[in-house]
């Protein structure tokens, strides 16, 4: 009898063993698993346009985070812009500035007169709890800007002032950001104002 009840108490755990496995599967997180080149450039072909190419000759091509700081996992994406102004036109793409040195740092540009040659872009996708952020992301935006590899920023990150001339504060980080290693021997950080996108250098 002894035996018999430890045999299903023994099963009894593994069900259970079983179960919350099964659980941690469902619920993990995007940020564990490896997005493929085919989910990136399909899901920039549906929200950008298909004249924007995802770069995947470089790696890091994308980052996952919490850009806007909301609690929701957004997506930064590697690309070339080039020759698809009126595809990101016609896909509501918010076109930022985020030269740290530009009078305009932080707003929002026309496509129209956009001159894309030679350097990358960054499609950020923010997401939102009804679907996936690759699918239905909840506000698009592009940035351009002559760098070489990026990288995420965690928001608990305390940004320090590079140069002691500059005016400007250095930000307090409302999400994630992306620091852009810039052609130009300098670096600078992306970061969410609240409202937008902006520059700053490092």
């Amino acid at each position: 009898m002894k035996s018999l009840v430890l045999i299903l108490i023994v099963l009894s755990l593994a069900v259970f063993s079983g179960n919350s496995q099964g659980q941690k599967a469902r619920h993990a997180s995007p940020k564990s698993r490896q997005i493929s080149q085919s989910e990136l450039i399909a899901s920039i072909t549906s929200n950008f346009g298909s004249k924007v190419r995802v770069v995947v000759d470089s790696q890091p091509n994308y980052l996952l985070g919490d850009f806007n700081g909301d609690g929701e996992k957004d997506i930064a994406v590697l690309i070339s812009p080039e020759g698809a102004q009126q595809d990101l036109k016609n896909a509501g793409i918010k076109y930022i500035e985020v030269e740290p040195s530009s009078p305009v740092n932080g707003r929002e540009l026309r496509l129209e007169t956009a001159a894309f040659k030679y350097c990358y872009g960054v499609a950020i996708m923010h997401g939102k709890k009804e679907g996936p952020v690759l699918r239905n992301p909840d506000a698009k935006y592009l940035f351009y800007e002559c760098f070489i590899p990026f990288r995420l920023i965690p928001r608990s990150t305390k940004i320090q002032r590079r140069y002691r001339s500059d005016k400007e504060p250095p930000p307090k980080l409302k999400g994630d950001a992306i620091y852009l290693y810039l052609e130009r021997d300098a670096a600078s950080i992306v970061y969410w104002t609240g409202k937008t996108y902006r520059g700053y250098y490092q």
